[in-house]
């Protein structure tokens, strides 16, 4: 099978693995409950054949996956087989959602009883038809089953029998036996720093490994082989072996090759202990250089019996291992992976004049192209080696700069680098080919983040569940699979965070394997969007300042994707009437940033629709209709600065998880009775209110909430014991946690602030967390006491910030929490002291973890008594603003000057 044939047949969209994904919902149909529903229907028998036919193209399917079929240029009968496959299989995956969103729609309504919901799912028979869709779907399903047999023994006539059998991936990858050290470039440093890790004396038996990781292209191998050959490793090792492990790992026949190598003689032997023996005979008491090369397997007995094979070396033995995957690394090396970057395009062009130079001696306006086709190869060796030698054979400026316009899965098979990238893909399984895939509607060089990309998949039900763990955490584990593999690549942004991001030739490797599911256009006011009839995943791209008016057609039937992506917070927007009704198989909706004023009533339409993100638009209210979006699990309203209120029967919305708001916004109260969704594990903030229904115990069924929740007006809880209903305890997955009170107003009678201070301080205490939170914030408390629970030396807080304590006038003992790492008080006007009760009265050293403090706004603070030399042991930065009546300070804050800061505080001395 030829490079040429691999390449074209993802071209094709072969390699999609999204028809098969659909169709895994049918295999649903054999579970109890299905069976039950069956027999209430009377659709029993054709739920069953529909299952059986659905294994069967399943077994067809999996047997395509691994055949040359997939990979072949195939003819237009194919072509329109796998485009009628897909179809079906999204029609399939939205009756399925049809009939399990009008089934919980009942069952959903605890009230109800197991007779009423019988007789209502016998009433929906005729309303939702389905002894007559399963039929008509039983009946495709078995057309395109039948012509995929014909399909497939036509194949068998025209091709050879070996080409039809899955491919030997192994003969994909091909081994460099000779590196010329003078054609390398950009790999100096990384070359001298393996060297003198092989150079390095080993102290400890056995042998050491060092893994060198990097996506497909990167010169690994070449590196490698550099090292393999220099002169200075010679001298250093007894015995020197090179393995190309690849895909098709074979233990026994590394063995053999093991030892044919070293005594250049065939061996005869078959089982692994006999070869075991005979290695113990040839590698005894040698100092082994051993390279594998192009390691796949993730398994660790694989490495457990492969690393034996080379304990028969003496100490001081060296194991380099190349391969595409960090996951890899962790098993073969309990050491940090030798990551290689890429090369610059400066490095790039150089790699492509070792080849052209002659070509550009002779016309120097070829310089300018090579350079620009450089910036093409995207820092990958590789691509650079490739695209120089198909120019080396073309002279004319036009030949060149057609391979600088040309897309690179477009090039000739000889020229052609996307096979070997693809063996990344083939080897990935069937749920991460389908995340991986989606990732092409998101723009070249997109900042990806973790959390939000797993809600997308999780939206368009990629992500397959595992007994009782949560899919947002089997998502997480799928991204860094996929970025173990260097499908990802990490970052720091310029703020330090951490980021992620597709290599440039990664990203048109998904766009090729999602070819014709998957678009990703600018948007253009002259059209309507989308008007693509096979797409199923599509995103516009909006970075200008003109408005947007979106529409659709009836060509859009299958989008279950649309995300409009803008930068541009001063964008105009506005939703077409009709937009919905054509768009009413969507699973996602993306339309943050647009400037829209409302949203249409008819949302209600897309009742299949999991997640919907309307943050950074002019929203004052949401519709109604909304809470009729039954299957919605993720709604996104942050930077919706004038948002006033949520919905009122938002309780409806029985499968949301996730609701994302701005705690500082302008939302004043939240929807009666919120406690009912039990199943939401993101709410930004909760705000108490006054009435039955919207009062701080609404918290108490959501046990299940985590990341950061902030409670607002805490004053209007009047009953202690109602604080005690809302089960902070309970919440174990939170981390960060912001209690918040509204300012009490000026004038208020003594005897009612002094019954109001005694109150709220019950109402603290009666809050008190669970253990987990790592970060709390407490903000405008009109008590005097803090509560016992804030200095437990078991607690895990690592960040404490006080604000707006008007009638506090000490701090409290915080000095024993032992990962305690930020602290922070402002606006504390009745507080003149700090002194020794803040530290606590244990005997070990006061504030272990404490890095960093922070006291803005302290208008009566006098003095901050001195510290004991062994307290805040890892202090090393504080601000001090706002503090007009400071008089001293400890010397210990002092002596971290001038890395810290004193501002706005009058005068002051050090105590001594």
């Amino acid at each position: 099978m030829g490079d040429s044939s691999f390449v074209s047949g993802f071209k094709s969209g072969f390699g999609s693995a999204f028809p098969q994904f659909a169709l895994e919902r049918l295999a649903s149909f054999g579970s109890v409950a299905w069976r039950e529903i069956g027999v209430i229907w009377g659709v029993e028998d054709e739920l069953r054949k529909l299952q059986r036919t659905y294994l069967k193209i399943q077994e067809l399917v999996e047997h395509m996956e691994g055949s040359s079929l997939r990979l072949f240029d195939g003819s237009k009968a194919w072509q329109i087989w796998f485009e009628d496959m897909r179809k079906l299989a999204y029609d399939a995956d939205a009756l399925l959602d049809h009939i399990s969103l009008h089934l919980s729609s009942y069952c959903s309504v605890n009230a109800r009883q197991e007779n009423q919901v019988f007789s209502m799912v016998l009433s929906s028979f005729n309303e939702l038809k389905l002894p007559n869709k399963i039929c008509k779907m039983q009946e495709k399903l078995e057309e395109l089953a039948k012509e995929m047999e014909g399909l497939v023994m036509i194949e068998k006539l025209k091709l050879d029998p070996h080409k039809f059998a899955p491919p030997r991936f192994n003969s994909l990858c091909s081994t460099v036996l000779f590196v010329d050290d003078k054609t390398v470039v950009g790999r100096k440093r990384d070359r001298e720093h393996i060297v003198d890790w092989l150079s390095e004396k080993c102290e400890r038996g056995d042998f050491s490994v060092m893994p060198i990781v990097g996506m497909a292209g990167i010169g690994k191998t070449t590196l490698a082989r550099l090292v393999y050959d220099d002169e200075r490793v010679r001298g250093v090792f007894g015995r020197r072996i090179w393995i190309s492990v690849s895909m098709d790992f074979d233990m026994v026949r590394i063995a053999k090759f093991v030892i044919e190598s070293a005594t250049l003689c065939a061996c005869n032997l078959s089982d692994l202990i006999s070869l075991q023996a005979k290695l113990r005979d040839v590698l005894s008491s040698r100092k082994l250089l051993v390279v594998l090369d192009d390691y796949w397997s993730e398994s660790h007995a694989d490495w457990d019996v492969l690393s034996s094979l080379f304990r028969f070396g003496s100490k001081g033995s060296k194991i380099i291992v190349t391969t595409r995957s960090t996951k890899v690394s962790s098993i073969v090396s309990c050491s940090k992976p030798y990551k290689l970057d890429n090369l610059s395009d400066d490095d790039c062009w150089k790699l492509i004049e070792q080849r052209t130079l002659a070509s550009m001696q002779t016309n120097q306006n070829l310089e300018p192209i090579s350079r620009q086709i450089a910036k093409k190869c995207k820092g990958l060796p590789l691509v650079a080696v490739t695209l120089g030698c198909a120019l080396r054979c073309k002279s004319t400026e036009e030949e060149w700069h057609s391979i600088l316009e040309s897309e690179l899965w477009d090039m000739p098979p000889t020229e052609n680098v996307f096979p070997v990238l693809m063996l990344s893909y083939v080897h990935l399984p069937a749920h991460l080919q389908r995340c991986f895939a989606y990732c092409s509607i998101f723009p070249q060089n997109h900042e990806f983040e973790v959390e939000e990309l797993v809600l997308l998949w999780m939206a368009e039900g990629f992500i397959q569940p595992v007994g009782a763990r949560r899919l947002e955490d089997l998502g997480a584990d799928y991204f860094h699979d996929l970025y173990s593999r260097s499908f990802f690549q990490q970052y720091k942004n310029t703020s330090n965070k951490t980021i992620y991001k597709m290599h440039g030739l990664i990203h048109d490797m998904a766009r090729v394997v999602s070819k014709d599911i998957c678009f990703s256009t600018e948007y253009k006011s002259s059209n309507c969007y989308p008007l693509f009839g096979n797409a199923c995943h599509l995103s516009l791209l909006h970075d200008n300042g003109q408005q947007i008016e979106l529409k659709a057609s009836l060509k859009n039937e299958r989008l279950r994707t649309f995300l409009l992506m803008s930068n541009n917070v001063s964008s105009r927007g506005e939703l077409h009437p009709e937009l919905f009704q054509h768009l009413q198989f969507l699973r996602e909706l993306g339309l943050s940033n647009i400037g829209i004023a409302e949203l249409p009533d008819s949302v209600d339409r897309l009742e299949y629709l999991r997640y919907l993100n309307l943050s950074g638009n002019p929203i004052s209210h949401l519709p109604e209709s909304m809470c009729r979006l039954a299957a919605l699990q993720t709604l996104k309203l942050t930077n919706c600065s004038q948002l006033r209120d949520l919905p009122t029967d938002m309780k409806n919305l029985d499968n949301l998880r996730h609701l994302h708001f701005d705690v500082k916004g302008q939302l004043q109260s939240m929807p009666l009775q919120l406690g009912r969704l039990t199943n939401l594990q993101t709410l930004s903030a909760y705000i108490v209110g006054r009435k039955e229904g919207n009062g701080i115990g609404e918290l108490k069924t959501m046990n299940g909430l985590r990341g950061s929740l902030c409670i607002k007006n805490i004053e209007l809880v009047l009953d202690s014991m109602d604080a005690v209903e809302a089960k902070l305890g309970m919440k174990t997955c939170l981390d960060k946690l912001e209690l918040q009170w509204r300012k009490l107003g000026s004038g208020l009678d003594p005897q009612l602030l002094e019954l109001k201070k005694n109150e709220q301080a019950e109402v603290l205490t009666n809050l008190q967390p669970h253990e987990n939170v790592k970060e709390l914030v407490i903000e405008n408390y009109c008590g005097v006491i803090y509560p016992n629970w804030l200095s437990q030396p078991w607690r895990k807080f690592t960040s404490i910030h006080l604000q707006g304590l008007k009638y506090c006038d000490n701090l409290p003992s915080l000095g024993q929490l032992p990962f305690l790492k930020y602290f922070a008080i402002s606006d504390l006007p009745s507080l003149k002291y700090v002194d020794h009760n803040f530290y606590g009265t244990c005997n070990a050293a006061a504030f272990p973890s404490l890095e960093s403090f922070q006291l803005h706004d302290m208008s009566a603070l006098l003095h901050w008594r001195n510290v004991s030399n062994d307290a805040m042991p890892c202090l090393n930065t504080f601000t001090i603003h706002g503090c007009p009546n400071l008089i001293s300070l400890p010397h210990k804050l002092l002596s971290l000057l001038p890395y810290s800061s004193i501002s706005d505080c009058g005068s002051f001395q050090a105590v001594p």
